[in-house]
């Protein structure tokens, strides 16, 4: 395979990948800067989030990933990254904020949660262009998201994030 072909086929599978992405722009800015909120308050995270729409406006909930331990006397321990945010920053996010409300809820009886409780937070408001925007932040991420970073454990003992 040529280099053209080579870089005209990442070209298309770029294009392809974009047009699998229904959600507009203005929603995809307000997804990066909401990420930008989260704080790890040890080591590194990555923040996941998933989109719907609903009939009246767009849902978005996002939470920060887990880490996967590889190797090492620990391997296969999949650990919670503490984290915190700002909710003055969060808000911010928000030209108008109609609902901020925090939520304790129990798990019992929903098997996509791994623990017996989960509490998130919810605001709801408008942002750019005067989209209703439903943010729901979770404070562990749900059962069926892998983890979202890996830390190898090295022979000396120490570990690398992978």
């Amino acid at each position: 395979m040529s280099i053209e072909e080579l870089l005209q086929q990442m070209e298309d599978y770029r294009n392809r990948r974009e047009r699998r992405d229904h959600r507009p722009q203005w929603l995809r800015s307000f997804i990066q800067n909401a990420a930008e909120v989260f704080e790890p308050l040890e080591h590194a995270g990555r923040v996941g989030f998933d989109c719907q729409l609903s009939d009246r406006n767009w849902i978005v909930t996002m939470y920060l990933g887990t880490t996967e331990i590889i190797g090492g006397p620990r391997d296969g321990q999949i650990d919670h990254v503490s984290y915190r945010i700002d909710l003055c920053r969060m808000t911010d996010l928000f030209k108008s904020v109609d609902r901020l409300e925090w939520y304790s809820l129990s798990n019992e009886h929903d098997e996509r949660f791994n623990d017996a409780t989960r509490s998130l937070i919810s605001v709801v408001g408008t942002v750019e262009g005067e989209q209703t925007v439903q943010l729901e932040v979770l404070g562990t991420p749900p059962r069926y998201v892998g983890p979202g970073l890996k830390n190898h454990h090295t022979a000396s003992g120490g570990n690398t994030p992978g």
